[in-house]
């Protein structure tokens, strides 16, 4: 199976405007009928480097590296959608110390050289600012719009704006998780920082680590120090803030903060990669795991295994949903 036709070799307004003009409609099938999710990764974005990217390739340095071996997923004593407990075979990887930031993802946008006609603040996004072309890039609008956007930059919740001929974070959220990113987006990302989204396997792997602990941290229940939660609206919190919720290894935000889109479609335990659920091109929900700062946000749902994450939904962004990348053990 192909991906749709947005491809073009380098970023200009012309060519640009071509490629979102063929997104629009890519967009508007895979949204309203279920289709392939558009592949960001061929808009031709100028390549990461330290010059222009200097958060993201520091993400790229400090990952945390997760030992080959046998893990157990899922938990019997759990709910449906974490059964069967069950060991997998995984090799050796990496994955992000903390959740993707605002600053690290205004990197990105603009690699991409975006044209946007006049300045707007984080969940401002208009079409007064943006062309058709620029929009569809950028923007949601309203549920069936047929919009399919890397990041949701017109939802009220979205912290990333457009100041001085470049994307930025409102102040104060430079470091906070990045919001409002569809998966598409999230995958795009990952790609061109020279990563990828980590399976749901290897998420579960690197949050319970070799014992299957129940948390990130091990088996005693969530508290303030170790979970971000708010139960507030856009209410999150710098990424890295809670150390004594980290793993053995010194993984960080597994549970609470924001939910983490994973390369998985959404499907039944045991976990299978050769059933198809790691096609990068196949249509349907995609798994987030991690609970959130708002929706999952007790015990039951901050666990390592928590599988129903509230909202999967690939191709509109989320208040509650970031995400982090990870890449295979030599790579980068």
């Amino acid at each position: 199976m192909t991906y749709p036709s947005i491809a073009r070799p380098k970023a200009s307004f012309v060519a640009l405007a071509g490629i979102a003009a063929g997104l629009i409609a890519a967009s508007a099938a895979g949204a309203q009928q279920g289709g392939q999710p558009p592949d960001f990764t061929r808009l031709g974005a100028e390549p990461a480097g330290p010059g222009n990217a200097p958060r993201s390739m520091r993400a790229n340095e400090t990952m945390i590296p997760v030992q080959a071996g046998t893990y157990v997923l899922g938990r019997d004593d759990g709910p449906d959608s974490e059964r069967p407990a069950h060991s997998v075979e995984l090799p050796g990887f990496r994955i992000d110390r903390t959740e993707v930031t605002n600053a690290a993802f205004a990197e990105y946008l603009d690699a991409l050289a975006i044209p946007v006609a006049q300045a707007f603040d984080g969940g401002q996004a208009s079409r007064t600012a943006l062309s058709d072309e620029s929009a569809a890039l950028l923007m949601e609008e309203q549920r069936g719009s047929g919009l399919y956007p890397i990041i949701a930059l017109d939802d009220p919740q979205a912290r990333i704006g457009y100041s001085g001929g470049a994307f930025v974070p409102n102040p104060g959220y430079a470091d906070h998780p990045v919001t409002e990113t569809t998966w598409a987006g999230a995958r795009a990302y990952c790609i061109w920082r020279g990563a990828r989204l980590p399976t749901e396997a290897e998420w579960e792997a690197a949050a319970r680590g070799a014992e299957a602990d129940l948390y990130p941290w091990g088996n005693a229940a969530p508290d303030r120090t170790r979970a971000f939660v708010s139960r507030q609206t856009g209410v999150t919190a710098p990424v890295g803030s809670h150390p004594a919720g980290a793993t053995a290894a010194g993984v960080q935000d597994m549970s609470g903060s924001l939910a983490e889109w994973t390369s998985s479609l959404k499907r039944p335990y045991p976990y299978d990669p050769s059933d198809g659920r790691e096609a990068p091109d196949r249509a349907g929900e995609r798994v987030t795991r991690g609970g959130d700062y708002i929706y999952d946000a007790d015990a039951a749902t901050l666990t390592a295994t928590h599988r129903d994450g509230f909202s999967n939904a690939p191709g509109r962004g989320h208040r509650h949903i970031g995400f982090r990348c990870a890449a295979d053990t030599g790579a980068g």
